[in-house]
């Protein structure tokens, strides 16, 4: 799905496994920090399995998974997930190269698929998570209407130290919510 000018949301494939894993190594220090799990993608094996994996996911309708390319280039990576359709809700969870940071591709990135779970998937809500100093995360859920819902304190184990997590929501019927997709899109 295009997003911007050159800007598109690919669903994941196994054709993508090669760049994924060379997006991912030559992140690894900038990715750490918040998404140390995606670090072990690093090689084409490995993020073959992921791949896979993430695929027989969707196909069993718990998730959502999207590459976010710059033409040809694979800057990114956005998914739903933790999807309970039966509470019509889910999580989104992204992250972008260091070298593509700054150009507003995950606010376009989470602002279409936030979009595409309230107009395709009748989602009423949606949370995005973050570390409580991930100051990046936290401007595009607030620039895209999400509301700040909370702290989780120590939510997740990183490198040994605990991170404490802010909790955004954003509701279908929220103004702000549409108004911050319109602009993303």
């Amino acid at each position: 799905m295009p997003v911007a000018t050159g800007i598109s949301l690919t669903p994941i494939r196994l054709c993508d496994a090669d760049a994924l894993a060379s997006l991912i190594a030559g992140n690894v220090r900038h990715l750490r920090t918040y998404m140390p799990k995606v670090i072990g993608l690093g090689t084409p094996d490995s993020a073959r399995g992921y791949l896979q994996a993430a695929l027989d996911a969707h196909a069993s309708g718990t998730l959502f998974e999207w590459h976010i390319f710059d033409g040809n280039r694979l800057c990114g990576a956005i998914r739903l997930n933790h999807l309970e359709l039966d509470s019509h809700k889910a999580s989104v969870g992204y992250y972008i190269g260091a070298e593509h940071q700054g150009r507003g591709l995950a606010t376009l990135s989470v602002g279409a698929v936030v979009q595409f779970a309230f107009e395709r998937l009748h989602l009423n809500r949606i949370e995005l998570r973050c570390a409580s100093d991930n100051v990046a995360s936290q401007r595009v859920a607030e620039r895209l209407g999400f509301r700040w819902e909370g702290l989780l304190r120590q939510a997740e184990l990183v490198e040994g130290a605990y991170l404490d997590h802010f909790v955004y929501g954003l509701l279908a019927a929220d103004d702000a919510g549409s108004a911050g997709m319109r602009q993303a899109a």
